[in-house]
């Protein structure tokens, strides 16, 4: 079980973090997270007691779509990260791993 005092913003900031150092050096312009923020936000609430078991692959994840987003803007020759790099990051990196933070089909949680 988790850590009683995690709670949904602590993982929300590890998420971010993780989507960072995938991220490198690179900056994120205004609102370019969110998308990635909106679409997992009504999970962390309900991953907070099994965060220790599924904090590593979701971490994992998140470390992929930030590596992905940079990868997006250095390849147009920018050093700053826009809305659509994550967006689109997010399409490619949940191709391989479906729900990172949504229901698991097997597990059900």
């Amino acid at each position: 079980m988790a850590d009683p005092s995690y709670d949904a913003m602590d993982i929300t900031l590890q998420l971010a973090a993780a989507f960072g150092q995938g991220a490198g050096t690179l900056l994120f312009e205004p609102g370019a997270l969110r998308p990635a923020y909106d679409a997992y936000a009504s999970h962390l609430a309900r991953e907070v007691p099994h965060w220790e078991e599924d904090a590593l692959t979701s971490i994992s994840v998140m470390r992929a779509m930030g590596a992905y987003a940079a990868h997006l803007a250095l390849s147009q020759h920018r050093f700053v990260i826009s809305r659509g790099d994550v967006e689109s990051a997010m399409t490619v990196v949940t191709r391989i791993h479906a729900a990172p933070l949504g229901t698991c089909p097997i597990t059900g949680r």
